[in-house]
C-alpha cells in the first residue's frame, strides 16, 4: 500500500507484473541478516518452558552461536559480500554484521534479566479481512506483553541518523498501525503499540570514523479513532485499486522517480520498450508479506 501512495506506476510492476530488482541493495541485505540474527535468537528463547532455564550462561551463549551462524548463512545464501570502499555503503560488512549481533545480544542478556519482557510468538503470519471484505497481511517480528501490556515489537536498522530520521517516521506510520491493528484482531485485546528496535551504523567522518553498532529503541502507539480512520481509508485506498485495475491505467507520480528502480523503465517510449526493459534488468518475483525473502522493508 506504501508503494501505492509513493507511485501507482511503481505498485503495477512489483504487485501486479511481479517484477522486482535483480541484486538486493546492501542495506537490505544487511538488514535481513541482522533480522534472522534477532528471530533465531527471540525462538530459542520461545522454546523454553521455563524463563529462568534463559538466565544460564551457558544456554545464552548456545542460543547465541545458534542465531550467529543463522545470520551468517543467510549472508552466504543472500550472495552478500562486503562492499568496495568506494561504495555509499561500504562500511556494511559481514565483520559489522557481527559486531551488531554482539552489541544486540548483549541489548538482549539485559532485557532477560531485567525479566519485564514475556515473548509470545516470533515471526507471526497474518491475514485478516476488512469490514469490505479484501485481505489484510504481513508478518509481525514479535508479539511480547511488556509490564502486562500487549505490544509487537519490530526491528530495524538504518544508516540515518536517529533523532532527525526514526522520530519523524514513527507516526504516521502505515506499517506500525498496521500492526497495531492486526495485533488487536488476533488477540481480542488492544495493543499498547509497537517497540521499534533499531539497529544504527554510521558511515562516520574524519573526527568520528565509526558510528554504531548501537540499538535506539522508539514507541509507536495509536489511539482507537486513529485506527478506526486508518481502516476507512484502506477500504477507500481498495476502491482506488480496483478501479485502476478495471480500466488499466496506472499513473506516475514523477516526483518520485528520483529514487526509483523502475526509472529506466518508464522514461521509455512504448509499453513494448518498457517490457522489454523489465524483462532484460528485473527478475519475476511474485509478492508475499509472509515470505521474509522477498520483504525488503
Amino acid at each position: 500500500m506504501i508503494a501505492f501512495k509513493t507511485c501507482q506506476r511503481l505498485y503495477f510492476y512489483r504487485f501486479v507484473l511481479g517484477f522486482n530488482q535483480k541484486e538486493t541493495p546492501q542495506f537490505f541485505g544487511f538488514g535481513s541478516c541482522y533480522h534472522k540474527f534477532r528471530q533465531v535468537l527471540d525462538e530459542e528463547w520461545l522454546k523454553l518452558n521455563d524463563a529462568k532455564l534463559g538466565l544460564d550462561n551457558d544456554w545464552q551463549m548456545s542460543a547465541f552461536l545458534k542465531a550467529m551462524n543463522a545470520a551468517i548463512a543467510y549472508w552466504d545464501k543472500k550472495k552478500m559480500r562486503d562492499p568496495v570502499v568506494t561504495d555509499k555503503f561500504a562500511f556494511l560488512t559481514k565483520a559489522r554484521l557481527i559486531e551488531s549481533c554482539t552489541v544486540a545480544f548483549k541489548d538482549w542478556q539485559r532485557e532477560k534479566k531485567m525479566g519485564r519482557v514475556e515473548i509470545l510468538a516470533v515471526e507471526q503470519n497474518f491475514i485478516i479481512p476488512l469490514p469490505d471484505g479484501t485481505p489484510v497481511g504481513g508478518k509481525v517480528d514479535v508479539f511480547l506483553r511488556w509490564t502486562g501490556n500487549l505490544w509487537v515489537r519490530d526491528y530495524k536498522t538504518s544508516s540515518a541518523e536517529q533523532d532527525a530520521y526514526f522520530t519523524r517516521t514513527l507516526d504516521p506510520n502505515d506499517q506500525f498501525i498496521r500492526y497495531t491493528w492486526a495485533g488487536a484482531s488476533l488477540s481480542g485485546e488492544p495493543v499498547s503499540g509497537v517497540l521499534v528496535d533499531v539497529m544504527y551504523n554510521g558511515k562516520g567522518t574524519k573526527k568520528e570514523p565509526k558510528k554504531g553498532p548501537s540499538i535506539h529503541t522508539h514507541m509507536s502507539s495509536r489511539s482507537s479513532k486513529q485506527i478506526d480512520q486508518w481502516v476507512k481509508e484502506q477500504m477507500h485506498l481498495n476502491k482506488q485499486l480496483e478501479a485502476n485495475r478495471e480500466a488499466d491505467i496506472w499513473p506516475m507520480e514523477e516526483k518520485s522517480c528520483r529514487y526509483c528502480p523502475f526509472h529506466s523503465v518508464c522514461s521509455k517510449a512504448s509499453e513494448f520498450a518498457q517490457m522489454a526493459k523489465l524483462e532484460a534488468e528485473f527478475k519475476v518475483e511474485p509478492w508475499d508479506c509472509t515470505n521474509r525473502d522477498v520483504d525488503q522493508d
